[in-house]
């Protein structure tokens, strides 16, 4: 019984300390409620005492005072200011100036022009507040926008002072010591203050030449009775203004509920405008729904609650963030520009006059205050519109407040509700990690883009294939590499996401050849394996593999484009009992490397053929990575002859690998090379060893490059090849840059921008092996190409084909609108060369002509072990 009271007594306490912390979290809140709502009241007092500065003052040195005095409550304020500038004679005046350091500028007016260089002036000609940042000064000081003027302060604050729409001046507080810094919330608190003291500062001025005409009239008695007339109305006026403003702000402060509130704000503002049809809007969460939680309307009381967002004059003032008064003539001037829609029933009955201000809190709109007319009885003035947005400011706080004290509550709620689902959860805890073990497991097991298995799973399949193979040795199968063609191109030029979208179709295709008891995996990147279980032959995987490669070719769709892939497949039978995983996925991919290296789209079964040229392939890639660029790599020239009078105009430099007692050409190793990541350098070598050779002579004629595409991905790459140009000191026209059609990309707009770079730095562009795709006209006419070679295996046939000659000349005619130099490559027929002529190529070059010659620089100053090679 003892241990049960004990048991009682803790569970008791417990409750107890859960309450009490509870209820200092309540007590912080209720703190910082309290801090903002004190903040509030200082900002409010201070508002109240700056309107209260038009009927009080007595001159305008005495107003410039008070407002420094009402500042230094809202910030520290000991560096002082405001100038007004005259628009008539565009000069400026310090009217008030009280500064630590600075001297008092002279009262005189000071040219617009002059301050304009300064910081005062940068606020008055842009109009929009400045916070001093020493980086954005910097800035602006080196882009002439301003300059130094006066002693530099560690902070500057100013705001333009606004009237009707344009700026009248500048108010500016500044600090020369560290520990006094301004911040945001200074500056939107300085501009906001700046607002009622340019209205206080307007009513002064107005009251000001009230007097000075009262005093020009003093011979007029009737006169001077209706202005001092006018005063006293105008003094009850601002007296009445004075106390309805008091009385919103202790509406704010003592109302029980946000009801409440509506009612007596309606209820005093009232006494100012006439507000028989009033309203306020709230946007919701989300903002996508207009909510009205008080109306009252003369014409329209069925009022909808809520409604979604639209162009009503509402939206309109949320959309701009500013008070807006509108009459008949402003509504169909809105309708005309589009602004808001035309009066329908969504909206209620259309008014004559309608004034609405933003509800603002933290430079945010949620949501609107309105008045309206419906009849010429009543008339709204712009003051009135100030008014209501004066008192908007208000409405916005006091919702604001209401607001926290909702998330308050709705807080607890969420509290005790987290409460009863943790409760939950600790039943449920068991499933839930046997499901994410299961996921995990899943996810180890798959491809995450896919969903296919992955290496790791393909194994483990392969590996129990194997086992059964063991133990029923008359059961064939056979594993397939598939490797998609033109997957980088599509995912460097239409992006990762276009990529991700190729490879979820491709799999999806894979998966359509193959039978249920099949495997597809994705080994990563554009590499899919199948494993084909139970097969009777190997021409069944055959099989399998046309199909795949058929269902590749088929065009894929991106959005409203086509493009068109394609796949290599290598086959690996099984064929014995003791085969292994690692064999079979290893013949499978060397069978697929040969099929990419018989011109892709087809497929290979693996034999110890392949597997020897793969031997030597490796061996040749380890040859390469040892290889020195100016011991083991050597130019032979070839020239480009103008046919008709077999006079060399050109020159083209082709890259040879001298290996042994051989040279080999360019493509019997530039595959390797770019696979072992040293095309570009070989590039940059090259281009070097072809600007040292211009240099030397500069009778020498221009020079072809043959450079790959890949430096066409990167203005880096780009910048790279014009900085090889520009440090040799040759002119960049004696240069030509060939880049074979083959390895371009007619959707890629980075191919496009880097050779449009390289046109404007000045070299020629020259599209070689023009013919070899169905793009190359697409090339001629959209990219900046400056020269056009005609493929070999093109020129072969020019002789014979009467329709490669139409093609020729069409193409000709084609270049030669366009300002483009045509040349054909690989004549080694006099025939060749007399029917090019024929149809209009006057300029090519080939073995016709002579044997291409080595080509020595300073740095090869021994004699070659080869003399001579095959052509480009």
């Amino acid at each position: 019984m003892r241990q049960r009271h004990e048991a009682e007594t803790n569970e008791l306490h417990q409750k107890q300390q859960q309450e009490i912390a509870r209820l200092r979290k309540a007590v912080a809140r209720l703190k910082d409620l309290t801090t903002k709502y004190r903040q509030s009241e200082v900002i409010q007092k201070a508002l109240f005492k700056i309107s209260e500065l038009a009927s009080s003052v007595t001159d305008m040195e005495q107003f410039y005072q008070s407002v420094h005095a009402i500042i230094g409550d809202l910030m520290v304020a000991k560096n002082f200011f405001i100038c007004l500038h005259d628009q008539v004679e565009d000069t400026v005046r310090f009217v008030y100036f009280v500064d630590e350091y600075d001297d008092i500028p002279s009262l005189k007016a000071i040219p617009a022009e002059l301050l304009g260089k300064g910081l005062t002036g940068y606020v008055m000609r842009t109009g929009k507040p400045f916070l001093y940042d020493e980086e954005i000064f910097n800035r602006l000081r080196d882009s002439g926008e301003i300059r130094d003027l006066g002693a530099a302060p560690v902070d500057w604050l100013g705001v333009p002072l606004h009237s009707d729409s344009r700026v009248i001046g500048a108010m500016v507080v500044q600090s020369y010591t560290e520990d006094v810094r301004y911040s945001e919330a200074d500056k939107e608190l300085f501009m906001f203050v700046s607002q009622h003291i340019v209205n206080a500062l307007e009513r002064v001025r107005q009251r000001e030449m009230m007097q000075e005409e009262i005093a020009h009239q003093t011979a007029k008695l009737r006169q001077i009775n209706d202005d001092l007339k006018s005063e006293i109305s105008e003094r009850e006026r601002a007296q009445q203004l004075s106390t309805v403003l008091f009385a919103i702000s202790e509406v704010t402060n003592t109302s029980d509920s946000i009801q409440s509130f509506y009612q007596q704000l309606h209820r005093q503002i009232g006494q100012l405008i006439n507000n028989d049809n009033f309203f306020v809007a709230l946007l919701d969460d989300e903002r996508k729904y207009l909510e009205f939680p008080y109306y009252v309307d003369a014409f329209d009381n069925n009022l909808q609650k809520k409604r979604p967002l639209a162009r009503g004059m509402t939206e309109y003032v949320i959309r701009h963030k500013k008070p807006v008064f509108i009459d008949a003539d402003m509504y169909q001037t809105l309708v005309s520009l589009g602004e808001v829609e035309d009066a329908t029933s969504y909206y209620g009955t259309q008014p004559t006059q309608w004034l609405g201000s933003p509800l603002l809190v933290d430079d945010e709109v949620i949501g609107v205050l309105s008045v309206q007319t419906y009849t010429g009885e009543v008339a709204y003035k712009q003051d009135d519109l100030e008014l209501l947005n004066f008192v908007s400011q208000h409405v916005a706080v006091a919702i604001e407040r209401r607001r926290n004290a909702e998330e308050v509550r709705r807080v607890n709620a969420y509290l005790e509700r987290k409460v009863a689902e943790r409760t939950e959860e600790l039943v449920n805890e068991i499933e839930r990690r046997k499901k994410v073990e299961e996921k995990l497991f899943y996810d180890a097991h798959h491809d995450a883009l896919t969903g296919l298995p992955n290496r790791s799973m393909f194994t483990e399949r392969l590996q129990q294939t194997l086992k059964h193979k063991r133990r029923y040795p008359h059961h064939n199968f056979a594993v397939l590499f598939v490797d998609l063609d033109r997957f980088k191109d599509i995912n460097d030029t239409l992006g990762h996401s276009a990529g991700d979208e190729f490879l979820l179709e491709a799999s999806r295709r894979i998966g359509e050849c193959i039978r249920d008891n099949d495997t597809v995996a994705r080994l990563g990147g554009d590499e899919f394996v199948i494993l084909l279980d139970m097969i009777r032959h190997v021409d069944d995987a055959k099989d399998i593999a046309s199909r795949v490669i058929e269902k590749m070719k088929q065009p894929f769709v991106f959005g409203e484009s086509e493009h068109y892939s394609g796949a290599s497949v290598g086959i690996a039978e099984c064929k014995s009992r003791n085969d292994s995983a690692e064999r079979l996925l290893r013949d499978a991919d060397a069978a697929m490397y040969q099929a990419k290296s018989m011109g892709r789209g087809c497929y290979v079964v693996f034999d110890e053929s392949i597997h020897k040229d793969l031997v030597a392939s490796l061996n040749r890639e380890t040859e390469l990575r040892h290889a020195q660029f100016d011991q083991d790599f050597v130019l032979q020239k070839f020239n480009v002859f103008e046919l008709n009078k077999n006079k060399a105009v050109a020159q083209e430099l082709l890259l040879r690998w001298q290996r042994d007692d051989s040279l080999l050409p360019a493509d019997r190793f530039l595959a390797i090379a770019e696979k072992t990541g040293m095309t570009m350098a070989l590039d940059q070598w090259m281009l070097t060893r072809c600007c040292e050779l211009l240099a030397e002579d500069e009778s020498t004629l221009p020079v072809y490059v043959s450079i790959s595409a890949k430096h066409l991905f990167k203005l880096a790459d780009v910048k790279a090849l014009q900085e090889i140009i520009v440090s040799s000191g040759v002119a960049p026209e004696r240069l030509i840059l060939e880049f074979s059609e083959t390895e371009l990309n007619d959707n890629s707009k980075r191919q496009l921008s880097c050779l449009r770079q390289l046109a404007d730095f000045g070299v020629g562009l020259a599209l070689n092996e023009f013919g070899r795709s169905a793009g190359a006209l697409q090339y001629i006419l959209n990219y900046p190409f400056t020269h056009v070679k005609l493929d070999p295996r093109f020129v072969a046939d020019i002789a014979t084909s009467q329709r490669a000659q139409t093609m020729v000349r069409n193409v000709v005619h084609l270049c030669r609108d366009l300002g483009i130099e045509i040349a054909a490559a690989g004549i080694d027929l006099a025939d060749q060369q007399k029917a090019l002529l024929h149809n209009g190529v006057n300029l090519g070059q080939g073995i016709l002509f002579g044997e291409p010659e080595q080509v020595k620089s300073l740095s090869q100053q021994q004699p070659t072990r080869a003399q001579s090679a095959g052509t480009a």
